[in-house]
């Protein structure tokens, strides 16, 4: 492999970053987009040579490939640039990664306090939950698998075991078989169940359980001992301050049973989230990181250091102690925008189908990670004059603190005088904020739903406080097919405002892609109570009774959501659906001719309407 020989044609090698028992693993440059721009590429090597094996590798590559191309749609999952074949060898260009692995963090003999152990599992299990949700089970969570990205501090979770199963699979060449369950994964992080070749999601959550007893004991998991009689780990007496509630969670992600755990990363996310408000308080308290050593990284995407062998370049934690300021309100552009989660605030809901819409007490200080250069916007924040640089925050620390800063009951806002008095008091932080989230919001409501997120989140980032800022986020997510974060971001909103309509509806669209119809038909049902005047709810807990096939209180629902919206096409579509069901045919077919008159092409409409009309045989 020389300079002058790229490898396919197009990826020229700078330096050799990590080689092990089953490939290679290198820095290169594209030299197919301009710039050359740097990235990983990763060398599997094929056990045998001879031609079924190769052409059964060959097979399973691609299909593995192609589920990293679909991972890497996950902005904590490093993108598949790019899988081919190269004499007889197989490789992986991957996008790169700047940062550090975990392992100079989890360092032997020091603990993690219970806060920092919190944000660390939510910033995992927030990324796990996308990888189970396209079926994928990792196999190899560990310390040098998890990068802490230095541009925003977020974890990167990297070298998924679907890829290694292709390099170290045992093929059979007479049979023409290929052992799929062979054992991947690391003593310690791995469970008896994998260990047997059957890895199951749950096994991600037992090795993720074991990085939090890992960070709270500051003992190598390989180092616990197991009670004898029940296989359990026992860990406790390495951590005596940890709380009842925390342990029992960890406990649970950690069973020998895999029966037992938390059947997939939501479940495990959902617990975190209920644990008691004193023990979530923590995450949100000012914490340093264990102090990062230098190491190889000899499995892990490459730190800047790689690039630099002459300079480490690393993430650096930087703890500043702001004092949150008082919610305010702040008119913009004519539209008041309410930060203060007591108020009985009306969220605008513009989209009437259903398809298009799926989507503690506080402390005053909050915890930030900035990069060098943003300490003067900071001080800057703190003088109250102006924002010089992006505030970076995890999303679970911003979360998290949005849970505790406090704020006192106030009355709805009631005159232009009232409005700029507070809009005078306004910090330029919070002043910020607003106008992100209202650009947030102009976004969403034009379909731009990634550039909305991303507004969503410096606004939460700035004043967490908003649970609009996580209503929007929830409902955005949906549009993007990312049910199990909205969800988390809606019950983000639900803490800070637990009667919040808008909230409950979007996290009922959110379980509704997931499957979990019956809970997504209690929040729906939650929402009109609540909201009686909220269109979207009522045509949403319609279509749910209707699956249930409740088809006469579903009528009496999109009933209620059509005197409020005439133009929900989706109401009147389930509403003609519900009716024939009874074999009321004829005012289903009227039901269903006013669907197709709001959307000619709606199929649904159409195929009812052409199944009713024979029932009356026309």
């Amino acid at each position: 492999m020389t300079e002058a020989e790229p490898l396919g044609g197009r990826y020229k090698i700078i330096s050799q970053l990590g080689a092990g028992g089953f490939g290679q693993t290198f820095l290169a440059e594209d030299l197919h987009l301009p710039g050359y721009p740097i990235c990983v590429v990763k060398q599997l090597k094929a056990q045998t040579k001879d031609s079924s094996s190769l052409a059964m590798a060959r097979r399973l590559f691609d299909t593995e490939a192609k589920v990293l191309y679909q991972l890497g749609d996950h902005d904590q999952i490093p993108r598949l640039l790019a899988h081919f074949e190269d004499n007889e060898e197989f490789y992986l260009a991957q996008e790169f990664i700047e940062g550090e692995p975990l392992t100079h963090e989890l360092v032997v003999g020091e603990r993690w306090s219970q806060g920092q152990v919190i944000a660390l599992l939510q910033d995992i299990l927030q990324v796990l939950a996308f990888v189970h949700q396209q079926q994928v089970i990792h196999r190899d969570i560990k310390p040098p698998n998890l990068i802490r990205r230095q541009s925003d501090g977020k974890v990167v979770l990297i070298d998924f075991g679907a890829v290694k199963q292709v390099s170290t699979q045992a093929v059979n060449p007479e049979a023409g078989e290929t052992n799929l369950t062979i054992s991947i994964g690391t003593q310690g992080y791995m469970p008896n169940e994998q260990l047997a070749g059957t890895p199951r999601f749950s096994s991600d959550i037992y090795a993720v359980g074991m990085l939090g007893i890992q960070g709270l004991t500051g003992v190598h998991p390989k180092h616990l001992k197991e009670d004898l009689r029940t296989g359990e780990i026992k860990w406790r007496e390495h951590a005596p301050t940890v709380s009842p509630e925390l342990a029992d969670i960890l406990d649970q992600m950690v069973c020998y049973d895999f029966r037992d755990r938390y059947p997939s990363a939501v479940e495990a996310l959902e617990a975190l989230s209920n644990l008691p408000p004193a023990v979530l308080e923590s995450v949100a308290s000012p914490q340093s990181l264990p102090e990062v050593r230098a190491s190889s990284h000899q499995e892990a995407l490459p730190s800047a250091s790689a690039m630099e062998p002459t300079e480490s370049v690393i993430e650096i934690p930087t703890d500043i102690w702001i004092q949150a300021d008082p919610p305010v309100a702040i008119s913009t552009d004519g539209d008041t925008t309410d930060l203060t989660p007591s108020l009985p605030q009306q969220e605008p809901i513009e989209d009437s189908r259903r398809s298009d819409s799926t989507g503690t007490t506080p402390g005053l200080i909050w915890r930030q990670w900035v990069q060098p250069w943003s300490i003067l916007g900071v001080l800057a924040v703190i003088g109250a004059t102006f924002l010089l640089a992006k505030i970076f925050l995890f999303p679970q620390v911003g979360r998290q603190s949005a849970n505790r800063i406090g704020g006192s009951t106030r009355s709805p806002i009631g005159s232009p005088t009232r409005s700029s008095r507070l809009n005078a008091t306004a910090t330029p932080r919070r002043r910020q904020a607003v106008e992100l989230l209202n650009e947030a919001d102009r976004l969403r409501k034009a379909g731009q739903y990634q550039q909305a997120l991303s507004l969503y989140d410096q606004a939460i980032a700035l004043t967490p406080k908003m649970p609009r800022g996580y209503w929007g986020r929830c409902y955005t997510l949906n549009q993007l097919k990312k049910p199990a974060e909205a969800v988390v971001a809606c019950n983000d909103a639900l803490d800070l405002r637990p009667n919040y309509a808008e909230a409950l509806w979007s996290k009922g669209n959110a379980l509704d892609q997931q499957n979990l119809t019956l809970e997504a038909l209690q929040l729906y049902e939650r929402a009109t109570q609540i909201k009686p005047d909220f269109a979207e709810a009522w045509v949403s807990y319609g279509v749910s009774l209707q699956k249930y096939g409740r088809s006469e209180e579903a009528i009496d629902a999109l009933d209620k959501a059509i005197d409020l919206n005439r133009n929900s096409a989706e109401a009147w579509v389930t509403k003609g659906e519900a009716l024939a069901n009874l074999g009321r045919f004829e005012p289903a077919i009227a039901a269903l001719d006013k669907a197709i008159q709001l959307q000619p092409d709606n199929p649904q409409a159409i195929k009812l309407r052409q199944e009713t009309r024979k029932q009356l045989g026309q």
